[in-house]
């Protein structure tokens, strides 16, 4: 069985039930692209199916601050900036990919079959 984040009343809500917290703590609507994101099904068991915070003062499994959260879990008087003109959650290119892991410190080695070798590294 699948499930959205958000399902198709909630995604009729004015304004939208969910925003994006950024790295330094302030929020902002979605882009289209991420609503279709929250309101696509997934399996429970996906590790493609977003994450969302479950409380402002959440972090990521990066041990980030930013991520998807309930607007009603937002501090009150917390302002809330406009949508992204472009899409963040695009996917990334295989070259984008290895380097967002090694930032993180993942080790990434690239095979000459183009395959690539991820070793947990010291996480940044």
């Amino acid at each position: 069985m699948e499930f959205s984040v958000v399902d198709s009343d909630q995604a009729k809500i004015v304004p939208y039930p969910y925003v994006y917290v950024n790295a330094d703590g302030s929020a902002r609507e979605l882009h289209p692209g991420e609503r279709r994101y929250l309101e696509t099904p997934f399996s429970p068991f996906d590790g493609a199916r977003p994450a969302v915070k479950g409380s402002y003062l959440d972090v990521n499994g990066w041990g980030e601050f930013r991520g998807f959260l309930k607007r009603a879990k937002l501090p009150p008087g917390s302002e809330v900036h406009a949508a992204p003109e472009e899409d963040l959650s695009k996917p990334l290119s295989k070259e984008e990919e290895i380097e967002f892991l090694r930032s993180k410190g993942v080790e990434v080695t690239q095979k000459p079959d183009g395959s690539l070798t991820v070793k947990k590294g010291v996480f940044k």
